[in-house]
């Protein structure tokens, strides 16, 4: 056997069990900890979480219609299962450019929700298991950054980054992101004098979500992640709260975490909880549903938002 054949059964026995695990993991497990694990062509860890990817592909065997601009991070279009899918080099959006001499074996196609793309790495290393107070917010130090952590890789610590997926679909998107920003101003105001508490650590995200809640007139405030929320809500007399919002993926506590916490204590469990978050696929939103959830929405929906607050929010 050469090495190139060599090189394609490599690959297509990485792909066969990441696929395996990728299956297992989503239809068992708790699959708010569970990140794929992947190197970029620089071989940096980078991590995303299960529940966004949907399937591997090599990258070889991918038809893929290139864009004009040959140096671009958005490379193109595929036809991945009957759907078109926009396709991304990751090493590109991080600003590193190609990595010389490097095959870049894989495409990880991920489903934010509104929007399903294919984003081009070197190879995935597999599946681990990292629980939110492992991970470290890293999103002030790199935008393209949402959280830090170490992992025991080969018998060697090593760090990973779980890359910042709010930051890249409003990059790579902009025109998308910025339609959905200038809906705020047609936002109504709401009869809610209640507060509202908001966790997310993805400053995008808190940016777009505070000037739809003050487009609305409500009363909020923000976290970075469900404990400190969680914290204020025990300050608090819980009658005063009219609605939690959270994201799911979060440092110290996730919004899965905060969920069960919330709805496990008489007289907080009462408080109407909506998630928000670009991991609403089925199994994660009935996972939610599971655990005492009002609604889970797309993130930055901000007409949904409104709709959803307006329903379940205590005034």
């Amino acid at each position: 056997m050469n090495a190139i054949e060599n090189e394609k059964k490599s690959v297509a026995n990485q792909i066969d069990s990441s696929d395996e695990l990728i299956r297992l993991v989503t239809s068992n497990a708790d699959v708010t900890s569970q990140y794929v694990i992947f190197r970029n062509g620089y071989d940096e860890l980078y991590a995303i979480n299960v529940a966004k990817v949907e399937e591997l592909i090599v990258n070889k065997e991918l038809n893929i219609a290139h864009n004009s601009d040959v140096t671009g991070t958005l490379i193109g279009t595929a036809k991945i299962r009957d759907e078109m899918c926009s396709v991304i080099h990751f090493d590109r959006w991080l600003g590193k450019g190609e990595a010389k001499e490097c095959v870049y074996e894989l495409v990880i196609v991920c489903n934010f929700g509104h929007q399903r793309v294919g984003i081009i790495i070197k190879n995935v290393i597999g599946i681990q298991n990292i629980e939110a107070d492992k991970l470290i917010d890293n999103s002030s130090r790199d935008p393209k950054t949402a959280q830090i952590t170490e992992l025991y890789i080969a018998g060697e610590n090593k760090l990973c980054v779980i890359f910042n997926s709010d930051t890249l679909l409003s990059e790579v998107f902009a025109e998308s992101h910025e339609k959905e920003l200038s809906k705020v101003g047609s936002l109504s105001k709401l009869p809610i004098t209640k507060k509202i508490l908001f966790a997310d650590d993805s400053k995008i995200v808190q940016k777009a979500v505070v000037m739809a809640l003050e487009q609305m007139g409500l009363d909020f405030e923000v976290f970075d992640n469900g404990k400190v929320l969680l914290d204020r809500v025990n300050a608090m007399d819980a009658e005063d709260i009219a609605l939690i919002l959270s994201d799911i993926e979060m440092p110290v506590m996730d919004g899965m975490a905060l969920l069960r916490e919330a709805k496990s204590r008489a007289g907080v469990r009462d408080i109407p909880f909506i998630m928000n978050t670009n991991m609403a696929n089925p199994s994660i939103i009935e996972q939610a549903k599971r655990h005492g959830v009002d609604h889970v929405i797309h993130k930055l929906d901000l007409e949904d938002l409104q709709q959803q607050i307006h329903k379940y929010a205590r005034v």
